[in-house]
């Protein structure tokens, strides 16, 4: 195990398998309750190597799921992890107005505390959808009473990232960011934080890489459980949100024990604090672009109900 003294974030956005991105052609949110619930197979999976290694991880859950199976808050929170919030339907945010991001995200962290009697402190958006287009979501994640978030990739990709955003963790027009990053492989930057990329690149590369960025920066990293389900229902997806999907699932658990051995691990929640200890965080002043009109974005894909 490694004994540097930066740390590994470990994360986790516990969502079901027809939540993601790639499956809204064919979920829609109204119809999320007739599919099969598959997400305590990964879920069960995670909670139990943490606990063989006493690691403790943050976890943003959706609200969606809070509301349909509080048991996973609730077991998520009697473990010692971190409950932080994933939104509530699971929609990115360039497809929501300022309004209707609002309100999925206070109705998310209301289905969460109720569970947990425990203040929600993080944010993670669907699909790290906060981009210089979406900048305006800062100030309503700061109106809603969160003190951080960890949606932003200092790196660009095709659905997200903003590129040359700082690597570390930063005052964000006015709220704390905590990015996630492409780690060093010598001259190269290779994104093997989580998702797809630490499912496709083979595990000598990913430690090797994790390594190199350790020894001069804290790092985020990030799974689903969804994606330690090998078996979970096929989706005739088109070819590359196919590959996204479904690559490395059989090999996945194996990579990951792996990186439970050969890593230190915290929350995020912990990592701010100890990084705040080192120094105070510089600040990034993010443009905020006009706001999206109403007319030209769909509304929420729910009925807001009270609690």
């Amino acid at each position: 195990m490694s004994t540097n003294t930066n740390l590994i974030a470990l994360s986790f956005d516990v969502e079901e398998w027809f939540s993601v991105r790639n499956m809204r052609d064919f979920f829609s949110v109204e119809n999320w309750h007739e599919q099969e619930s598959r997400v305590r197979i990964g879920l069960d999976f995670i909670l139990d190597e943490l606990d063989k290694k006493n690691i403790k991880s943050t976890f943003f859950i959706l609200g969606w799921l809070a509301d349909h199976f509080p048991q996973i808050v609730k077991d998520i929170d009697e473990r010692g992890h971190e409950v932080a919030t994933h939104g509530y339907s699971h929609t990115p945010i360039d497809l929501l107005t300022p309004e209707t991001f609002e309100e999925d995200l206070r109705k998310s962290i209301i289905a969460i505390e109720s569970i947990t009697g425990k203040k929600v402190k993080g944010f993670r958006a669907p699909s790290f959808s906060i981009t210089k287009n979406t900048a305006w979501a800062i100030s309503i994640i700061k109106k809603c009473g969160l003190e951080y978030d960890s949606s932003i990739f200092s790196t660009v990709h095709p659905d997200y990232g903003i590129n040359n955003f700082p690597t570390k963790i930063t005052n964000v027009n006015g709220l704390v960011e905590v990015p996630l990053q492409k780690g060093k492989f010598y001259r190269l930057n290779i994104p093997v934080s989580g998702g797809g990329y630490f499912r496709m690149f083979p595990y000598w590369l990913i430690k090797s890489t994790l390594r190199q960025t350790l020894k001069t920066d804290s790092l985020v990293m990030y799974f689903h459980p969804w994606e330690f389900d090998p078996t979970q229902p096929k989706v005739n997806l088109p070819k590359l949100k196919k590959f996204r999907h479904y690559v490395g699932l059989k090999s996945n658990k194996g990579k990951f024990l792996n990186l439970l051995e050969d890593f230190q691990f915290t929350t995020i929640e912990n990592l701010i604090q100890l990084e705040a200890s080192k120094a105070s965080f510089k600040t990034y002043e993010l443009e905020t672009k006009a706001l999206p009109k109403s007319a030209m974005i769909a509304s929420l894909p729910y009925s807001p109900t009270s609690h």
